[in-house]
């Protein structure tokens, strides 16, 4: 039977792949896990708007900015816990996932995303992804060559709940609050994370919705809302939820963002 099972090429994991297997084995499963769907259409508007100012700003950029502004607006549940010690952060910073080719993906963290206008924060977006790779590489690349210092699973799980049970170690890696997007899918539910909750994004994409009583074709986008229940409750969750709806949906984006959208020539990521 093993012998079937190895026909074709094995290998063994590079320390750095162990690393970062035994890194996503100690973080909890979720508690829960919430959707909504979105009607884009005031936020395509928002992105045809900047981009004719000279800012080519994408839904992803517009998805940081609402849920940036949904959690200012629901400072009580802004927070991180790491052992029995709970930080309510002066500061919103969105951790953003990006491309990579490892299985835990790079991050770009955003720092005081909620102060930041749309182009701000496509510009940092625009050019923070190539640096975020550039040290998820660099990270990597040590791990191959020191990680044997820790030989054994049982030791790397854990150093690494150590790690996870120190505030800062969580706002260094994470930030203060998650998100995933993946503009190639219809659905994206991050069931791994360090912050209160992440929420995940797929694309937007035309679909038949009531209006008033009618049928229309609106640009719509589903939104995930995975939670640590150690920390969120479902309540909490659905209303955090609901303030990044509503952002997205009001456009609100425009009203401090376009004024910034001429010096923001350039700028984009995502879709």
């Amino acid at each position: 039977m093993d012998l079937f099972m190895q026909r074709g090429r094995v290998e063994k994991l590079d320390y750095a792949e162990r690393w970062l297997r035994d890194g996503l084995r100690v973080v909890d499963p979720p508690g829960g896990l919430l959707t909504l769907e979105v009607d884009m259409s005031d936020a395509a508007r928002v992105k045809k708007t900047m981009q004719e100012v000279g800012a080519p700003v994408t839904y992803t950029h517009l998805i940081v900015h609402a849920t940036a502004r949904a959690l200012r607006d629901a400072p009580r549940i802004h927070r991180l816990v790491a052992g029995n010690r709970r930080l309510f952060p002066d500061d919103i910073d969105i951790c953003l996932s990006v491309a990579g080719e490892s299985v835990v993906t790079p991050v770009l963290i955003i720092e005081g995303a909620d102060q930041k206008s749309l182009a701000e924060i496509a510009a940092i977006i625009r050019n923070g992804a190539a640096e975020a790779q550039q040290q998820d590489q660099r990270l990597n690349n040590l791990l191959r060559r020191w990680g044997w210092l820790v030989p054994f699973g049982i030791l790397r799980r854990a150093l690494l709940r150590f790690f996870l049970q120190r505030l800062w170690y969580r706002r260094r890696a994470s930030g203060t609050f998650q998100l995933s997007i993946i503009p190639s899918v219809d659905w994206c539910v991050p069931f791994l994370f360090n912050t209160a909750a992440a929420v995940g994004a797929g694309r937007v994409r035309d679909r038949a919705v009531a209006v008033n009583g009618r049928v229309e074709v609106r640009p719509t986008l589903v939104l995930t809302c995975c939670i640590d229940h150690k920390v969120w409750n479902g309540m909490e969750a659905a209303k955090f939820l609901d303030g990044v709806k509503m952002h997205l949906e009001r456009g609100t984006a425009l009203a401090d963002g376009h004024s910034d959208g001429a010096r923001a020539s350039g700028v984009g990521s995502g879709d």
